[in-house]
């Protein structure tokens, strides 16, 4: 499969006129744009972090060609092709064999397949693949489409089968929305917003966002991503494979994480780190491969992750330690010459577990904390919440040389701009409140309680450290995740 080092290279001998134009090359990415040419249609398709163009001619004798199959943008596409060089220096595909693996849910594109199949360019079991539906179904739906396309059965029937492609139940022939598919935005009341100003006022400046220009370097070799083994089955990221998934989002993380790991390392060595939450080991097995000296042991309470892990490490001769158990049993047992601890989206109390661990031990940390409803019970006593939960809403006092907030007062007030917020008012407590905040479908309310979270966070590990670790946070592009906080530690 082409990958970007493979493009570059081909891009440098086609411009010498070295690449024999007859040699075969494949490539799989999604459609982000289309254009037709009288005597060729194009395809600009992304194929992880570089473009691909794909060039369909259209054949002299009108008989059935690539260029008809049902590609729109979002599509995802295998192509294989000659490869070329447009005008502009750009890779190009001369395609010999194009394949549609996936479309989005959307009625037009629907319409499009359908369409393809009833005039024989697509394959009556491809477009059910494609669909999602059975052969009944896609027969009856093109039965309505040569029949009528203004039918209101047919349009209810293009509807249902986007319900059905975005996980929508299907009784007695019957298909209904998935639960999610028209809920409202969730409402925020005015105490939340007046806590939110509370606290930010209180907790200003003390750990600013760094955003991070960092790019990659020559001291991160680029090793083999682990792209290659992985299947092109649906995953739990909504339309994306595992594979686009890896290549469009998680790839570039843990690209972000090598790249602060040999910045950390060129002030402080480390050669143990721990991963926690580590599960396939993505971000494992290319720390062991970027850094040599340098042992892994990742610990994570999925079997099955852990044991696609280990297959893949060892397929590439790495030796890295799966640990299948809950990390508050783990914590004790694992080695002392631990000596760095990583975690890339540990869900909810899994990151102050990590957090806890690190700061207890007095080492260096790199920490991306995910979701906040989970594994409350491994959050310690003296975590991010105990800086905020003052019975219900309490007072929380500015305090400039990063001690510990002011203590619980039962039935104290907090004000922001005149306004009181009293007992009386609510019944949740300041860290349920940011919990909650932090998981709600408003970005620029969420991102609030995101950032205060992670500085509660950082101020709770900060108290641990004893002033041999300094703390920051970073953050990487939200292109690649909207949890992209990264809570850092390095040692002074």
């Amino acid at each position: 499969m082409l990958d970007a080092a493979l493009a570059e290279q081909l891009l440098s001998k086609l411009s010498e006129g070295e690449v024999d134009y007859a040699s075969g090359i494949s490539c799989q990415g999604v459609v982000v744009r289309r254009r037709r040419h009288e005597s060729a249609t194009f395809l600009m398709v992304d194929v992880g972090t570089f473009q691909v163009q794909i060039v369909l001619t259209v054949p002299r004798d009108g008989a059935a060609c690539l260029s008809q199959l049902p590609v729109g943008l979002g599509c995802s596409v295998w192509c294989e092709g000659c490869p070329g060089c447009d005008r502009a220096g750009s890779l190009s595909i001369y395609a010999t064999e194009l394949q549609l693996l996936k479309i989005p849910p959307d009625v037009k594109q629907i319409t499009k397949v359908v369409e393809a199949v009833a005039i024989s360019v697509l394959p009556e079991d491809v477009g059910s693949r494609l669909l999602c539906c059975s052969s009944d179904r896609l027969l009856h739906l093109k039965q309505l489409h040569q029949k009528d396309k203004g039918d209101p059965e047919y349009k209810r029937e293009l509807r249902q089968l986007v319900f059905l492609m975005t996980g929508g139940m299907e009784v007695d022939g019957q298909i209904s929305a998935p639960p999610s598919a028209r809920q409202r935005k969730a409402k925020v009341s005015k105490v939340d917003m007046q806590f939110l100003d509370c606290m930010e006022e209180s907790l200003k400046n003390l750990y600013e966002v760094v955003s991070d220009s960092w790019t990659p370097q020559s001291d991160v070799p680029d090793i083999p991503s682990l792209s290659a083994d992985l299947p092109d089955a649906s995953s739990a990221r909504g339309a994306l494979s595992r594979s686009e998934y890896f290549h469009g989002k998680k790839w570039p993380q843990i690209w972000w994480f090598l790249g602060r790991l040999s910045a950390c390392r060129r002030r402080c060595n480390f050669s143990h780190v721990l991963d926690v939450g580590g599960g396939r080991g993505d971000l494992a097995i290319h720390i062991a491969s970027t850094f040599d000296g340098v042992k892994v042991t990742v610990v994570d309470s999925n079997e099955s992750s852990l044991k696609v892990g280990q297959a893949a490490a060892s397929k590439r001769h790495i030796d890295i330690r799966f640990c299948n158990m809950d990390f508050a049993t783990a914590a004790e047992q694992l080695p002392a010459d631990i000596d760095f601890v990583v975690a890339l989206h540990a869900c909810g109390g899994l990151s102050d577990a990590a957090l806890n661990f690190a700061s207890c031990r007095q080492i260096p940390f790199m920490v991306c904390p995910c979701c906040h409803l989970k594994h409350e019970g491994l959050e310690p006593r003296d975590g991010w919440s105990s800086l905020c939960d003052f019975g219900v809403l309490g007072k929380v006092v500015e305090n400039e040389k990063n001690q510990c907030p002011a203590r619980a007062i039962e039935d104290s007030q907090s004000t922001t701009q005149g306004t009181e917020i009293t007992k009386r008012e609510t019944t949740e407590t300041g860290s349920q409140i940011l919990r909650r905040l932090a998981e709600i479908d408003r970005r620029d309310v969420s991102w609030r309680a995101l950032n205060l979270i992670a500085t509660l966070r950082l101020w709770a590990t900060n108290r641990k450290c004893q002033q041999r670790i300094t703390c920051k946070l970073a953050a990487f592009s939200q292109e690649y995740s909207f949890r992209n906080l990264v809570l850092i530690g390095e040692r002074i």
